[in-house]
């Protein structure tokens, strides 16, 4: 019987084995094969030819996103601090440069500042139009001092152009109006409609820009084939195992929602406290919400990203990769030790700010905080709310959403099969070539969430490679973008336009 019950054990781990390495061989590689694209810059937009200015092609375009980067559009969280001059003065310095632009597509304005371009496409196409996405609006600045330039001077030197926006997003933007001029003038016209929307208040969660377009669009029944919009960029040497950069396409987006704990109990005076005070319970509430997570998941995108990459990646790698549906557990173990992978795995909380107290000798009887959430695919808002209210478990501390903050459901799921992806995919290979190109969830929320009922697939990516130092400008200080980074997203974008065209 012991012999049987061996021979029975031996023979079901053997099948199993054979199942696992027949699915590691056939756990193929998704990149496109270089050899297939022609990767040559044959682009001439770089001419050496002075201009009318005297200025060569490429000087013109640095000196146009330098000056894009001195005009303050800063979103602050009160709209009533906002400068509407800037705004508008911002609008007048891309008519100006970009007069083809601005002059051959036609114009729409929403909410005074946001800005809907059309290029209509020449033939009777199928296809539903593309949007392409970027937003003027910018952050505020914390401390002038720790800039070793001056946020709004647009610096030059023999390397970087200097600026808040020079990352996030007027380079994406400038690039892109750079591409659209540079076609008109070599007298491109696409085949289908593309639509360009740039965004006012990005920074500000977008309600009075592109959620009003996107409303607008809506009504009039505009149906978009693919929505492009600032995301994941290219790393080198941030995720292991992997000796080449990896440009991440976004394909979701985390949701987004803060909550008050608002806790009441007995005031007093602080010599004759009780065994539980309103300040001690509200810090026992929140240490049990960091202690006590929500579960962690391999959710689509996060597999999607790991069937690109895994081929990649060594045969050990590849093995357990191959086989994530057995290895489940210990896959999700391995990404939740690193602050970074566990974001991607499940949803975060961040206590974010916490009030209470008026005086040092008085025991307040209110005492308030907020905690962030970010929220992975497969929870939502209401299950977040749930489990903060369990997870406290404390009739005297009270939960509210808060309605005047930021609050989205995590996105749909885009598809990786589609022929809009493969176009992302092959434009990224055409420009920076032997680099690998992968899906993934970016964790950030982005104003392409607005579009999400008119479109059939959104991707999030910025055509720019950043190190883990780079990624910390963003929003931070010292925010800057290589003179040659630039460029690559100007070919980036003529690229892709031409690649939409030719689809």
């Amino acid at each position: 019987m012991v012999k049987k019950f061996i021979i029975f054990i031996s023979l079901g781990l053997s099948v199993l084995m054979v199942w696992m390495l027949w699915n590691m061989s056939s756990f193929y590689s998704k990149q496109i094969n270089l050899s297939n694209l022609n990767t040559s810059n044959n682009i001439d937009f770089l001419s050496k030819e002075k201009r009318l200015s005297g200025l060569s092609a490429k000087e013109e375009l640095i000196l146009n996103l330098s000056e894009s980067l001195k005009y303050k559009t800063i979103s602050y969280q009160d709209s009533n601090y906002s400068e509407p001059i800037h705004f508008l003065s911002f609008h007048k310095f891309l008519e100006r440069v970009y007069p083809k632009v601005f002059s051959h597509l036609k114009k729409r304005i929403f909410s005074n500042y946001s800005i809907l371009l059309k290029w209509e496409g020449v033939n009777n196409t199928p296809h539903n139009p593309i949007l392409v996405m970027a937003h003027m609006d910018v952050v505020p600045i914390d401390n002038y001092d720790n800039w070793d330039n001056p946020p709004f001077s647009g610096n030059i030197d023999n390397e970087y152009i200097w600026g808040r926006g020079a990352l996030d997003d007027k380079s994406s933007l400038i690039a892109i109006l750079e591409s659209i001029e540079y076609l008109l003038n070599s007298g491109f016209s696409p085949n289908r409609d593309i639509y360009f929307a740039i965004g006012h208040d990005e920074e500000n969660s977008g309600m009075k820009g592109n959620a009003v377009i996107a409303d607008s669009l809506a009504s009039e029944g505009v149906y978009f084939d693919m929505v492009i919009d600032e995301g994941s960029v290219i790393t080198d040497g941030i995720i292991p195992n992997l000796d080449k950069p990896v440009a991440v396409v976004g394909i979701a987006e985390k949701g987004y929602a803060s909550f008050e704990l608002i806790c009441n109990h007995e005031s007093g005076h602080s010599s004759m406290p009780n065994d539980e005070t309103t300040i001690g319970m509200l810090a026992k509430a929140i240490v049990a919400l960091e202690k006590n997570k929500m579960p962690p998941e391999l959710t689509n995108p996060v597999i999607s990203f790991f069937n690109f990459l895994g081929p990649e990646m060594s045969m050990q790698d590849r093995f357990f990769l191959s086989n994530s549906s057995f290895f489940r557990t210990s896959i999700i173990n391995n990404l939740d030790t690193n602050p970074i992978t566990s974001a991607m795995v499940r949803t975060t909380i961040a206590p974010t700010i916490i009030n209470g107290g008026l005086k040092s000798n008085i025991l307040p009887s209110t005492a308030t905080a907020v905690v962030n959430y970010r929220i992975r695919q497969g929870d939502n808002i209401e299950k977040v709310k749930k489990h903060i209210i369990s997870t406290i478990n404390n009739d005297l501390i009270s939960v509210r959403q808060l309605k005047n903050d930021l609050s989205a459901e995590p996105s749909k799921v885009s598809s990786t099969k589609s022929p809009e992806f493969h176009i992302v995919h092959k434009t990224i290979k055409e420009v920076f070539g032997d680099i690998l190109v992968s899906p993934g969830m970016i964790l950030a929320t982005t104003d392409s969430r607005h579009y999400q009922n008119i479109s059939k697939n959104i991707y999030r990516f910025m055509p720019i490679k950043l190190s883990s130092n780079d990624l910390s400008m963003i929003h931070g200080s010292n925010e800057k973008i290589s003179i040659d980074s630039y460029i690559k997203m100007i070919e980036f974008y003529i690229h892709l336009i031409k690649n939409i065209h030719a689809s």
